[in-house]
């Protein structure tokens, strides 16, 4: 945690909350990009936290980088702060450099990307899958093979054929298509697939950690202002015991939320991630879909309809639940660490710091 994290939780929170409008968006769900407001990001230096100032970055830590997160779930930021942040902790050590443009990332070791030499540069062939924000960056942080070798590059996205997607949220996931582009100045980058697709996973699952529980506290602050101010025979709705309950469980699965965010987040810190992260991702995953009910129910019908809030934050819920791999996903891959650990029991691996053994796919 830096010096300065109060200062920068300030900061960000007044940006997204000043900006972060209803109609802004709706104006995103129409494919409109906050360009004006991601040059506000990036001048602020929110879109290079937690990278070293001598490599062009804010400086900062992975504390700070994944607050701001947390605020940008809770007031929707409809851009893609997340993605570019981990592009470009991934590339930076990997020493590609940076500019102040949103960019994506697509590291997925099933992807069946390849690059071939030509007399030009690199000639790029394949297909990548749900890509987040393709349509909105100029470059993608790509994963694929050359000479049999797996590589990274940083790619431009200028002559791609990107075939545009939306999840429930109608945040953009693009299906970007290189039919043997060719791209003039391209440096790779030899990498281990398994270890650089496992750790971007990892990263994309607590940033969404993150915002699921900046969400989730969005949801409890409209439910609340809900519940308080909208009256029924009488009564305002926050005195009926049903609304009460509908209160009790949004606090605590909100609680449980932020606790399990930030237990991951200063272990991320720590240099652990192997069981933290998944723990995290499990708890917050199966949270949302207990608070997008629970709210829900507490608002009913016009929680539904588009001129309340209320719907933009849970449909997030549903969509970041469900990306960087939902509670079955973690819950296996969990599971595979415990039972390779034959010293410990159950026990002592939920509750002691001790990291696990890589497992190989």
């Amino acid at each position: 945690m830096s010096d300065m994290l109060d200062m920068i939780i300030e900061s960000s929170n007044r940006i997204f909350k000043d900006n972060c409008t209803k109609q802004l968006l709706d104006d995103a769900e129409d494919g409109n990009f906050a360009i004006d407001l991601w040059n506000i990001i990036a001048e602020s230096g929110l879109s290079s936290i937690a990278l070293p100032e001598n490599k062009g970055g804010a400086g900062g830590d992975f504390i700070d980088a994944f607050n701001i997160l947390k605020l940008a779930g809770k007031y929707g930021l409809p851009l893609p702060l997340a993605e570019t942040l981990i592009a470009k902790w991934l590339g930076t050590e990997l020493g590609f450099t940076f500019s102040n443009e949103p960019v994506t990332f697509s590291i997925q070791k099933d992807d069946n990307i390849s690059f071939k030499m030509t007399g030009d540069g690199y000639s790029i062939a394949g297909e990548a899958k749900d890509v987040p924000w393709a349509s909105a960056a100029k470059h993608i942080l790509l994963l694929g093979k050359s000479n049999e070798k797996d590589v990274i590059a940083f790619v431009p996205l200028d002559n791609a054929k990107i075939i545009k997607g939306k999840n429930l949220a109608a945040e953009p996931r693009d299906h970007v298509v290189f039919p043997n582009i060719l791209a003039n100045g391209l440096s790779l980058r030899e990498v281990n697939c398994i270890d650089i697709s496992e750790k971007s996973i990892h990263l994309l699952a607590l940033a969404k950690s993150a915002m699921i529980a900046g969400a989730a506290e969005k949801v409890l602050a409209l439910s609340l202002f809900y519940a308080n101010e909208r009256q029924q025979f009488g009564r305002s709705l926050h005195r009926f015991q049903s609304i009460q309950q509908h209160i009790a469980v949004l606090t605590g699965e909100t609680t449980a939320c932020l606790t399990a965010a930030n237990s991951a987040i200063y272990a991320l810190q720590g240099g652990r991630y192997e069981k933290e992260i998944p723990l995290a991702k499990m708890k917050l995953s199966e949270s949302a879909g207990v608070i997008a009910m629970a709210a829900h129910q507490l608002h009913g019908a016009i929680g539904m309809t588009y001129e309340h809030m209320l719907h933009h934050m849970t449909r997030r819920l549903w969509s970041w639940r469900d990306e960087a791999g939902n509670e079955a996903y973690w819950g296996k891959k969990l599971t595979k660490l415990i039972m390779k650990d034959k010293d410990s029991s159950l026990w002592e691996i939920l509750t002691n710091d001790k990291q696990f053994t890589k497992v190989e796919e």
